[in-house]
């Protein structure tokens, strides 16, 4: 169908998780890979640090103003020659050069360059230890710096005193750090899609299971959706039972309604063809009275089809205010030779999940009957039943009312108890109808008021 995208939900489902899941995995990595790179060069460079501070420390100028050191760095590679530790004494030139004054055997007469921006960082933080990468004796060494100039006693002009070492192994290290890291959480990544995929696929199985359950309902195999279903997927499987039982009484009243009128229509044909097969002149009165009598039946039961197809529409509100509160104004017009008042009680803002011109025929005839016959007082009542998916409308009149024995009669179609009394009898029969199509109720009583009691019961629709 166009508008319907195709994309499986389990999919769907796995593809969020992996999108969020993927990213968070890859930064993971990169952190725990920057962490241990930090953690790895704080280890590396406290010993270097620890060289310089030792170096300062030790500096002093003898009587020939010449630099000499009380003590040397321990570490034996900064004897060793290109061991991958280096310390230099000695000054700083403004294109990063270092002129030694002295330095360790393992530069073996070489000097260490700066990066000029190194050099001015050196001038400007004077004192203060900065961490720089250079190239060491070696062609392919790295070395990790730390340098820091300074005016050393009896002496005018600063020098840079330095210690380095080789940072290729600790390199290696995080690369492999950061490799064994991107390959676990790779892996971990894998087995989260499939965990996601698997509990995708067990969370969604009681769906899977309605879905079959439909599908056999369909083919009919099986009449409802039954299942023992989690609480989530329970209230579905209800409404696809209550939407087959909906579809169900459709079908049933559709089949009913055609039957009740060919059965009704049978009389009248059957008269019809007796009279033809005689052979003789068929009387236009038997005519006349027999095609109106099918004429009935057919407005009657295409009446009742169509209530009964309204009383079955999904998602069709009215608000009853309006309707009764027009009828009270209207009424009292129409019945202009008698004086008597329409009261209006119980709760308001009530809605009738129904169609708005069935709730006007039922309250219109129930209203209208009560008017007729009342001496001056109507009481129209609204109220929530005990189950508050129902209302409960009761119209009271304190007219002549009827004997209890008379309510039967009353309610079917044609009926009129009092023939001096303009009307069609067919009023409370319409009513009774359309609330049977809306599952509702229609009862007649005996009101506190003397007169006849309607209490009309039909679906409420919640807000």
């Amino acid at each position: 169908m166009a508008g319907v995208s195709s994309r499986s939900l389990v999919s769907s489902l796995v593809r969020g998780a992996a999108i969020w899941a993927i990213p968070v995995l890859i930064i993971t990595a990169i952190t725990l890979t920057l962490v241990y790179r930090n953690t790895i060069y704080r280890g590396f460079d406290d010993p270097i640090e620890s060289a310089v501070t030792s170096l300062i420390a030790s500096a002093d100028i003898d009587e020939n103003d010449a630099l000499r050191l009380n003590r040397v760095p321990l570490d034996p590679r900064y004897q060793r020659a290109l061991s991958g530790r280096y310390w230099l004494i000695g000054y700083g030139e403004t294109t990063g050069v270092i002129t030694p004054i002295t330095a360790s055997r393992s530069l073996s007469n070489e000097t260490v360059t700066l990066p000029v921006s190194a050099i001015e960082e050196l001038t400007i933080k004077a004192g203060e230890a900065v961490h720089t990468v250079v190239k060491g004796p070696d062609e392919n060494e790295s070395l990790r710096v730390v340098a820091r100039q300074v005016i050393l006693p009896n002496m005018s002009r600063p020098v840079i005193v330095l210690a380095g070492a080789d940072r290729r192994a600790a390199m290696k290290s995080v690369h492999r750090f950061g490799l064994i890291a991107s390959s676990l959480l790779l892996i971990l990544t894998g087995g989260l899609v499939i965990a996601v995929y698997t509990q995708v696929r067990v969370g969604l199985r009681p769906l899977f299971a309605l879905r079959d359950k439909v599908a056999d309902v369909r083919e009919g195999r099986d009449a409802r959706v039954d299942g023992d279903y989690p609480p989530e997927i329970a209230p579905l499987a209800k409404e696809l039972n209550n939407l087959i039982s909906h579809n169900k009484t459709i079908v049933e009243r559709a089949r009913t309604h055609v039957g009740n009128l060919a059965h009704a229509l049978k009389t009248p044909i059957a008269v019809l063809q007796n009279e033809a097969q005689m052979g003789v002149q068929i009387p236009s009165q038997i005519v006349a009275r027999q095609t109106a009598e099918m004429a009935s039946q057919v407005d009657h039961h295409l009446r009742r089809a169509r209530a009964a197809a309204r009383g079955q529409e999904i998602g069709v509100v009215t608000d009853i205010d309006a309707v009764l509160d027009g009828m009270v104004r209207t009424l009292p017009r129409i019945y202009r030779d008698k004086a008597f008042d329409i009261l209006r009680k119980g709760e308001t803002a009530l809605r009738f999940r129904g169609a708005k011109r069935d709730f006007e025929e039922m309250a219109g005839n129930l209203m209208d009957n009560a008017a007729k016959w009342t001496t001056d007082t109507v009481i129209v009542t609204t109220l929530l039943a005990e189950d508050d998916t129902q209302m409960l409308i009761t119209v009271e009149d304190n007219g002549p009312g009827l004997a209890p024995e008379s309510y039967a009669e009353a309610l079917k179609r044609g009926a009129r108890l009092d023939e001096a009394t303009p009307g069609s009898g067919l009023g409370l029969a319409i009513v009774y109808e359309l609330a049977e199509a809306y599952k509702g109720d229609l009862v007649l009583g005996k009101s506190a008021l003397g007169g006849l009691k309607v209490t009309l019961t039909l679906p409420r629709a919640k807000d």
